[in-house]
């Protein structure tokens, strides 16, 4: 009857051990999961802000080409020879 007990014993502590190797499986699965996520969402960040940079370069960029009527003091992006909102002469 010994080696029955034995058995048994032996039985409930891989029946253990296999529990925690699944546990520490699904442990460390999740853990990479979530690093995965976070790597994915830090170059979903770092894309947005690149994006962001490009457009605030334009907006500064049209800013920078806009012409100011000495009239009105509009400022115009497409430069002509007359202001569109006064009709003052641009230029002189």
């Amino acid at each position: 009857m010994a080696l029955k007990d034995d058995w048994k014993e032996t039985g409930k502590d891989l029946g253990g051990a296999f529990k925690q190797l699944g546990k520490s499986i699904v442990k460390s699965g999740a853990t990479v999961v979530n690093k995965a996520n976070d790597w994915a969402e830090r170059d979903d960040a770092k894309e947005e802000a690149k994006k962001e940079a490009e457009v605030k370069k334009a907006q500064e960029e049209r800013e920078a080409s806009k012409v100011v009527c000495p009239q009105c003091g509009a400022g115009i992006e497409n430069a002509e020879a007359f202001c569109p909102k006064c009709g003052a002469k641009l230029g002189e």
